[in-house]
């Protein structure tokens, strides 16, 4: 069985450089009342990765809901996007905590914003790659 996440991956996925480039908003599936707002670090059709600063306890397993999404450019998302932690890690040293999560359900009008937000990101860095060369 391979090891190389790359090589399991369906989606296209996007990197962020800035933690103030993208961001959301989320709570535990059974504890509502509580909301955490996140960096996005990655983002693809299937899935997302976070941090936050401190360590509030999640595990992988554990059940979030996303409910907004904002890019530097405006919102993405306002809908309740299940997701699932997949993996977690802490960095002690940054105070941050790192998480994949999956999406369970991608409605399908942020299914079409995020591909959209996707396909612009994949723009930008083959402009920016391109204008190196020139």
């Amino acid at each position: 069985m391979s090891t190389d996440f790359a090589e399991r991956r369906r989606h296209i996925r996007v990197y962020y450089d800035s933690l103030e480039e993208i961001h959301c908003r989320f709570t535990v599936e059974e504890q509502e009342f509580e909301v955490f707002s996140a960096s996005v670090l990655d983002l693809s059709l299937g899935g997302i990765h976070l941090t936050i600063p401190g360590n509030p306890g999640f595990v992988a397993g554990d059940r979030l809901v996303l409910t907004h999404l904002t890019h530097r450019t405006g919102p993405v998302s306002d809908e309740r996007i299940p997701l699932e932690i997949r993996w977690v890690f802490v960095r002690e040293a940054f105070g941050r905590l790192y998480m994949g999560c999956q999406f369970l359900h991608l409605p399908e009008k942020s299914r079409s914003s995020i591909a959209n937000l996707i396909s612009v990101k994949l723009l930008e860095s083959s402009t920016a790659r391109i204008g190196v060369f020139c």
